[in-house]
């Protein structure tokens, strides 16, 4: 039998790496691995982590959830199929996966994996995502997919080092969590379950409105869409097309057809600047690892 890896090793614990600073403030996680037994919903295995970074600049993540390779390091019967979510402080996801393998920066991550001393995972049911990530508390959430029963998984968390400068690090979910004018935003994904959606799917094109956006709705809009999650739904997928369209492949006079089924075009107007409907873009192409943001300074309603 072989010999299990350090993380793999303790089950139902939780062990932990920090860099050898003197100050709690600014410590920084290295690597954190918690192994029990999980399930489906309420039998989910949560890990928390903290992430310290300067203001501004973002953290590198590898978060791994690992079942049937645990099988090799003769733990019995692991998890089948494992995936796992990222959530921000405020409950917001900013990643998720289920299969490694369909990782939009699958390279890297291999690569990061490789670079922190992970042992390898083949199994195509395993779950990973790499995801720069701001200052803050986070949480890895496992579960099995169908699982019907409980059995042993595995959390990994390894921090490796700042994001440079335009790479491509989060998914539109995430941007929208870690960027403070975008966390009415993040809210309201949050509360509709799109928050999932824009941390998994894709390609989009998110036509972002800024929290000044959301306060200029006259209060009693405001409230009626965030006391009615459905109604809310519909007016954020108007916000969103499928495909990735940047600021130069717009056109004037261009229709833009949103995810909101049945919905009239959003209208290009290059004129004088770059108008959406009644909005301007106060800031284009943020790229993200599922598509693009065009930041816009007013909500736009069918």
């Amino acid at each position: 039998m072989k010999k299990l890896p350090m993380f793999v090793a303790a089950s139902l614990a939780s062990v932990a790496l920090f860099s050898p600073v003197s100050s709690a403030q600014t410590s920084s996680l290295v690597a954190q691995s918690t192994r029990a037994g999980v399930g489906a919903g309420s039998l989910s295995l949560i890990s928390g982590f903290a992430v310290n970074a300067p203001e501004g600049q973002l953290r590198w993540v590898l978060v791994r959830g690992v079942g049937p390779t645990l099988a090799s390091f003769g733990v019995a019967n692991p998890l089948a199929d494992p995936t796992i979510q990222i959530r921000s402080s405020n409950g917001t996801v900013i990643a998720t996966n289920d299969n490694f393998a369909t990782a939009p920066n699958l390279a890297l991550l291999n690569t990061v994996s490789a670079a922190v001393g992970a042992f390898p995972i083949t199994n195509p049911n395993e779950a990973a995502v790499l995801v720069g990530v701001p200052a803050g508390g986070y949480t890895a959430q496992l579960s099995g997919v169908g699982a019907t029963d409980v059995r042993p998984g595995l959390v990994e968390v390894y921090e490796f080092g700042a994001v440079g400068s335009g790479a491509n690090s989060q998914s539109i979910a995430g941007l929208a969590a870690s960027n403070p004018n975008l966390s009415t935003l993040a809210t309201a994904l949050r509360l509709t379950g799109l928050d999932a959606v824009l941390a998994a799917g894709g390609p989009f094109t998110v036509f972002a409105p800024t929290n000044a956006a959301f306060t200029a709705l006259p209060s009693a809009t405001l409230n009626a869409l965030l006391a009615d999650p459905a109604a809310l739904a519909q007016v954020l997928l108007f916000h969103v097309a499928s495909g990735q369209v940047l600021s130069s492949q717009l056109t004037n006079n261009q229709n833009v057809t949103t995810l909101r089924t049945g919905a009239r075009p959003l209208v290009v107007n290059l004129t004088g600047g770059v108008r959406i409907d009644n909005s301007n873009v106060i800031a284009a192409d943020v790229r993200a690892t599922n598509g693009v943001v065009h930041v816009i300074n007013a909500v736009l309603l069918p």
